[in-house]
C-alpha cells in the first residue's frame, strides 16, 4: 500500500493550522514559572511547557485523526495494539531544545514528523521565537517560511560551517567527542553548537550549514528534520556511512552531499563512543 499525497498534505495542513495558537502559548509560558525538572541526567531537562505542548498536539491528533498512532518524547504514547499497527504514525517532540527554552534562549522548536508504514512522509519544524517554519512532504521538496529551499553547493568542508550537538552522557564520552570536534575545527570553516537537533537538520537543508553530525538522537529529534533535509537535497547516513535509521542508535551525519565523505571521515572518532564496527 502506497501513501497518498493528499492524505499527508491534509494532515500537515490541519496540524499547521493549530500551530500559531500553540506557539503563542509556549512563548508566553517561557516568561513564567517553567516548573523545571530533570529526566535521565541532571542536564536532561523537562518543563511544564513540554507537557502542555505535547498534550495540545496529542489532543488535536486524537480529535482529527483518531485512527493514527502517536509517539512523543514525554511518553504520551498508547500501548494499544491497533494504534501501534496504524498506517499513519506521528512522531512528536513538543519542545526540541528544552535546555534552550528553559534558559530563555530562542533556539528551540516544535518537531512534528509523520510516518506511513514506518517511512517518514511528512514533517514540520517550527521555531516560534525565531519566526521560522520548515515543512516537507516526501517527493515534494522542502520549504522554509513558504518558499522552496535546498542545500548549499559548497565543495569543501573548509568553505562552510558545521553544526553539532552533544549527548546528555557527554562526560562519559568526552574523549571521542573531543577528538571528532578537533577534526572538525581543523577541517571545516567553523563549528557551531545550537542545542536543537531539529533545527540543525533544517539549517543544513536551508544551506546555512554545510554539514551536521551528532550521536544520541531519538526518533522525535530526527523524524521531521531528517525528511526536511533529505527533501532539500541533503545526504544523510549514520556515522559509519551506512543508511540512516532514526530508530537506531548509530549517530547521524548530514551534508550537502558534496562534502559528505570528508564529514564522515572527520566524525570517525565518534564510532568509538557508539561501539560500531565498520
Amino acid at each position: 500500500m502506497k501513501f497518498s499525497l493528499p492524505d499527508v498534505a491534509a494532515r500537515l495542513d490541519a496540524i499547521e493550522g493549530m500551530l500559531p495558537k500553540l506557539e503563542r502559548m509556549l512563548i508566553e509560558m517561557q516568561q513564567g514559572d517553567l516548573g523545571i525538572d530533570t529526566k535521565t541526567t541532571e542536564v536532561d531537562l523537562v518543563t511544564r511547557a513540554d507537557y502542555a505542548s505535547e498534550q495540545c498536539l496529542i489532543d488535536f491528533i486524537r480529535t482529527h485523526f483518531p485512527e493514527d498512532g502517536i509517539v512523543s518524547e514525554e511518553g504520551s504514547q498508547s500501548a494499544d495494539e491497533a494504534e501501534r499497527a496504524a498506517s499513519f504514525r506521528w512522531i512528536l517532540d513538543p519542545i526540541d531544545g528544552t535546555v534552550n527554552y528553559a534558559n530563555r534562549i530562542p533556539g528551540w522548536a516544535i518537531s512534528i514528523g509523520l510516518l506511513f508504514e514506518g517511512e517518514a512522509v511528512g514533517g514540520i519544524v517550527t521555531a516560534p521565537s525565531l519566526r521560522e517554519r520548515f515543512r516537507a512532504i516526501k517527493g515534494q521538496g522542502a520549504i522554509f517560511n513558504g518558499k522552496p529551499m535546498q542545500v548549499n553547493q559548497k565543495a569543501k568542508l573548509r568553505e562552510g560551517l558545521v553544526v553539532t550537538g552533544f549527548p546528555y552522557d557527554r562526560a562519559q564520552r568526552a574523549v571521542p567527542l573531543c577528538a571528532a570536534l578537533e577534526n572538525m575545527l581543523r577541517e571545516s570553516g567553523g563549528v557551531r553548537r545550537l542545542g536543537a537537533a531539529a533545527l540543525d537538520f533544517c539549517y543544513v537543508a536551508d544551506g546555512r550549514f554545510v554539514g551536521y553530525y551528532e550521536m544520541g538522537l531519538k526518533p522525535w529529534d530526527a523524524a521531521a528534520g531528517s525528511l526536511i533535509a533529505r527533501e532539500a537535497g541533503a545526504q544523510i547516513t549514520d556515522m559509519a556511512g551506512a543508511a540512516y535509521d532514526f530508530f537506531a542508535n548509530r549517530g547521524v551525519v548530514v551534508s550537502n552531499g558534496r562534502v559528505h565523505a570528508a564529514l564522515v571521515q572527520a566524525a570517525m572518532p565518534m564510532l568509538d563512543a557508539l561501539a560500531i564496527e565498520i
